[in-house]
């Protein structure tokens, strides 16, 4: 069986953090705008990055502003007319306390 890697790791983690918070703070009306960014790269009108979704759905998103790597945000925009580009108008950081530790008990 082949060792996970880093990021696979590191992706995992995220999400079940995610998961976390979202299942402690009840369902947002639009889970489907918060997720996780990462592969950011640059071009020649701004940024573009992939978006893993709370649910595991990936997306690639376009943004004028550098986006920060693998933070957890909520996004607001809107696909392109082909559905193979999601175009954001506007990202804001999701802050997760890791201090806080849900016990069974």
């Amino acid at each position: 069986m082949k060792t996970p890697d880093r990021y696979s790791l590191a992706c995992i983690a995220v999400s079940l953090m995610i998961m976390t918070v979202l299942s402690a703070a009840g369902e947002p009306a639009e889970k489907d705008n918060i997720g996780v960014v990462y592969s950011i790269e640059k071009t020649q009108n701004g940024y573009t990055f992939m978006f893993e979704n709370y649910d595991g759905n990936v997306m690639k998103c376009f943004s004028r502003a550098e986006p920060d790597e693998y933070i957890v945000c909520s996004i607001d925009g809107s696909m392109s007319d082909d559905d193979s580009i999601f175009f954001v108008k506007s990202m804001k950081p999701i802050f997760i306390r890791t201090d806080y530790i849900i016990s069974k008990e």
